[in-house]
């Protein structure tokens, strides 16, 4: 069967044999790398919405462009920590440091979202949302968020 599939040539089994090896690579962060592709589109759609609402010049060049390059990035760092688990740790410790990066940038994407939704429709719920987040990140990473500048400018307002 392997011998009909790879057309009886050394380089289709090459090819047949990197592929198993890639899926099986990557099978086990396909959910990590699926959550940070997805709320990076998410965010690039809320910030062409918000883009437009302010009247900004969109270009499909510099949105396309920019989100593929983050979502890259931040696959990048998923796989490295991933192969970092898998040779250091094994099977003993699964997804602590690729499901960490996964949760630091599905949460910075969120808040972008957050952002972005709270300029587009400031009467919405966004800001109640955002300093719910806020206080919860508080009390997880026993930090003042706000006065330490973490989560940015664009923070909702204290009223």
């Amino acid at each position: 069967m392997f011998n009909a599939v790879s057309g009886d040539t050394f380089l289709g089994k090459v090819a047949i044999s990197l592929g198993a090896l890639l899926i099986s690579y990557l099978s086990p962060i396909a959910g990590l790398l699926i959550t940070c592709f997805a709320t990076s589109i998410v965010d690039m759609f809320y910030g062409i919405k918000l883009a437009k609402k302010q009247g900004q010049k969109i270009t499909s060049k510099r949105n396309w462009k920019g989100t593929l390059i983050k979502i890259r990035d931040e696959w990048t760092l998923i796989m490295l920590a991933h192969l970092v688990e898998a040779t250091i740790f094994g099977d003993a410790i699964p997804f602590v440091l690729s499901g960490g990066i996964t949760v630091i940038i599905t949460l910075t994407e969120l808040w972008s979202i957050i952002e972005n939704l709270n300029t587009i429709d400031p009467e919405g719920p966004w800001k109640t949302i955002g300093k719910f987040l806020v206080k919860k990140g508080e009390e997880y990473v026993k930090i003042d968020l706000n006065k330490d500048g973490i989560i940015g400018d664009n923070k909702p307002s204290e009223e």
